[in-house]
This record gives structure tokens, sequence and C-alpha cells, in this order.
């Protein structure tokens, strides 16, 4: 049996980056699958989530002293490295025998650039690490051949070394889903709700310009689904244990119509009673799936409407009208599903200011709950992050750790300070329309914290 301790760290930034509340409620389901693995291979197995405790990197140290692991894994993102970097370097000077490894998108993107410059760092594993992890944690503990370890870099006599990637795996109903109370000392909660997330597949078909979901699985628009009997097995767990709401969190959970439906008409006839949110596409979006999704008891959408300009929707490779959202946003309320969210982009390299406030003002047109207004940002290995280093915009050797916003770097792009100001505006009318205003009354009513939420978005808003 060895000690484990599994740490999702906070992104320090999220003030100034206005990333708002998803985090707090949402468990770190790649920690949870892969710390379930290891429960059931007899290992000691804790992970500690920073982003809801708030802890800092002295009070997380504190919880490793007490667990005194004798692995460590860590599993940043770009806006969480800082985070992850100060609590590895905390444990290593407190214990330089700890074996500390990443994972996640920057130790498959990245690993070389990790490995560089921390020393404190001895591992990245790359890519899906399910399958991996316990042979890592076995080889190390019984001084095995590392080049046995799939998907795993390190450092041999200061040379960056690389075992073959992971190869994909297409039959996800072989990871066991997690015991997230065995796993993590967090009640997570939407409101009242006891809440968890899960995913029904994991990849997408489609290759948005801005998106990367592919690229820690290699998986080059492979969609994988898990069987509807595996998914339904773990519905029926989460509400043995007295789970009230949970997420789809799959990169598009709406892929294949059909599988929706079936699965949503036995999620209704085998009896669960949670609701449940989802991330869809506006091409995936019939009067059909939507209903079915309604009787099952779904309660939030959330789609990717992008911009209203069609010139901007292919540059960003989405294959998709304003007419298409116009028509989804329909059906979604012919449907009944309670809340329905748009997610827009905006500050696309060469986007003009009209079309910004053409984006704008179309959001506020449709009969949407929610309104999310986003600046366009480089995500690492993305198709416009890789454009962005051909036109000699962004250095892969020193912007890797950056999260780094598409206007601050392209002069042919609007200013950033100005679709800031334009986006405030427009959320601030978002929230004031008077339809908005006249539903949230009445959902007040039934659901007190959601006024909470409200006054939370605004505060957040105008820091």
């Amino acid at each position: 049996m060895t000690r484990i301790a599994l740490i999702n760290p906070a992104p320090i930034t999220k003030e100034e980056l206005e990333i708002q509340g998803r985090q707090k409620t949402w468990a770190p389901l790649g920690l949870l699958y892969n710390g379930e693995i290891l429960r059931r291979e007899g290992h000691d197995i804790k992970i500690f989530d920073q982003d809801v405790t708030g802890y800092s990197g002295i009070e997380v140290l504190d919880w490793i002293k007490k667990r005194d692991p004798e692995i460590l894994g860590l599993s940043p993102l770009t806006v969480s490295l800082d985070a992850a970097r100060r609590i590895a370097q905390l444990a290593k000077e407190w214990n330089e025998n700890l074996i500390i490894v990443f994972g996640n998108v920057l130790a498959t993107l990245a690993y070389k650039q990790l490995l560089q410059n921390y020393d404190f760092l001895d591992y990245c594993l790359r890519g899906e690490t399910e399958g991996t992890f316990p042979q890592f944690v076995k080889t190390i503990m019984q001084k095995g051949d590392l080049k046995d370890v799939l998907g795993l870099s390190y450092r041999e006599n200061g040379v960056i070394k690389s075992t073959q990637n992971v190869p994909l795996n297409r039959n996800l109903d072989i990871i066991p889903f997690p015991d997230r109370e065995a796993l993590v000392d967090f009640d997570y909660r939407m409101g009242s709700n006891k809440f968890t997330i899960l995913a029904t597949s994991r990849g997408c078909p489609y290759r948005c310009k801005f998106c990367g979901v592919h690229l820690v699985s290699n998986s080059k628009g492979i969609w994988r689904p898990r069987s509807i009997e595996n998914i339904l097995s773990e519905l029926h767990f989460l509400q043995s244990r007295g789970y009230k709401e949970f997420a789809f969190v799959d990169d598009c959970f709406i892929v294949d119509q059909k599988r929706t439906i079936k699965l949503c008409q036995k999620m209704k006839k085998e009896k669960i009673d949670m609701i449940w949110s989802c991330e869809g596409r506006v091409d995936q979006g019939s009067r059909e799936v939507l209903r079915t999704m309604k009787y099952a008891n779904c309660y939030n959408l959330l789609l990717g409407l992008e911009s209203a300009n069609q010139r901007i929707l292919d540059y960003y490779n989405k294959n998709i009208t304003p007419e298409m959202s116009k028509k989804v946003v329909k059906n979604v309320k012919k449907a009944g599903i309670e809340n329905l969210a748009g997610l827009f982009v905006v500050g696309a390299p060469d986007e003009t200011i009209q079309e910004i406030i053409n984006t704008l003002k179309f959001g506020l047109k449709l009969d949407l709950t929610f309104i999310q207004y986003q600046l366009l940002h480089l995500l690492l290995g993305s198709e416009i992050w890789i454009e962005a280093v051909k036109k000699g915009l962004v250095n892969e050797e020193k912007d890797w750790t950056q999260y780094i916003i598409a206007a601050d770097i392209y002069p042919t792009a609007v200013k950033r300070e100005i679709i800031e100001k334009l986006i405030d505006k427009a959320f601030v009318e978002s929230l004031t329309r008077p339809k908005f205003l006249i539903k949230e009354m009445f959902r007040i009513v039934k659901s007190p914290y959601r006024l909470q939420n409200i006054f939370s978005m605004f505060s957040k808003k105008s820091s």
C-alpha cells in the first residue's frame, strides 16, 4: 500500500480572469477517476480540492504533512499553474524524498518546459492516466524500469526522456465510477442540493478553432461514448448516496441525438429523479431531443452560440449559423427546459467593433435565461494558438504559462479595454431585462439561493 495525495490546485487569478462559480461546486473528475482506481488497488488515497476550500499554499502544505504521502500528484491547468508550482515547491522543501508528479493538459503539452523549469517536479504523466497512474505507482515503489510506463516524461542525467504515448481508450465502461465521499472530504452543493458531475462520453467530433479538448487524449475528433447501461448504473449509485442534482460534463453531450433520447427515456423509466444540466451545440437541438431531455429532468442547458456574425463563426470553424441559434432557442423554450444559458465569444483577431456589438445585441434579443460573454483566449495547443505561434505573436518557450487574450496580441483586434467596456454594459443590460426580472422573481420564491447568485454575479462583475 502506497500513501498518495492528489490535489486540484486553485486558479489563483480567477478574480482577474472572472472565472466564476463553476469551479466552486464542480469536483475534480479526472482526479476522482484516478483516485478510485488507486483506492481499489489497495492504496491509501485522498484528494484535496484547493479551489473549493480556498486554502493558501501553506495551508495545503499542512494538509499534506498530516497525510504524509509518498507520492503527491497535482493536476494544473494554465490558470492554476502558479498554485500548483507553489504547493509542489513547498512540499519538496518539506520532504525532499517526496515523489511529485503532474498530470492533465499542461503535463501533456508542456512537459518539456515543466521539467526544464521546475526542479522540484519529478515526473509528468501525459494523456489519459487511468491506466498508467497505477502502473507508475507500482514501478516507482518497486524501483522498476520507467520505460515500461506509457505516457511518462522524466529527467535522466539531466536529459528529458519520454516513453510512448498512451493508446486511446475506446471502452470507457472499464473505468470505475468513483466513490466521491471516500475520496474527497468536501460536501459539494449547488444551492441546498447535494451536487456532482459526471461524463457520459469523451472527445468531440467537431474541431472549433479555439478549443483543445482532443489534445490530452490525442483523440483527433473521435467521440467515445459510455454505454447507456453503465451511465444508468452510476446515476443509480449517485441517487442512492443522496445526490439531488448533477451536471453532465461531456465536451458535447448531444452528439448523437438518438442516443441522448434513449438515455433520457431510460432515466425516466428507471426513476432517476435528480435534476441535471448539460452543454450542447445549436445544430444538435431538435424539438424531440429537447422535449425528451426535459422529460428526464434536464433543468439547465448551456449552448455555445458564439457569435451573431457568420464570418466570425466560419473563422471559429463552428459549422453553425445565427439562424440555427435562433431556432434552437425557440425549441428549448417550447420544450420547457427551465434555464437556458448562451455563451458568446468576442474579440477575434480581425473582428470589427460593429461585429462585436452585433453579437452583444444578438444575445440580448434572444430569450435566454443567462448570457455569458467571453473574450477569445488562446488555449495552449489549440488551432488558434498554433496560428499565433506561426505569426510570431506567441513564443512557445516563454508564453506556455500565460492566459493569453487574443485582443492583447493581435494588432488587428479591437483593443481589450474597449471590448470589456462593451461587455460590462451588455452584462448589466442582460440582468435588467424586464422579461428576465419577472421570471427571476417567481424563481426566487421557489429557490431563494438564486437571489444570492445574482447579487454575486453583479459584485464580481463590478470588482
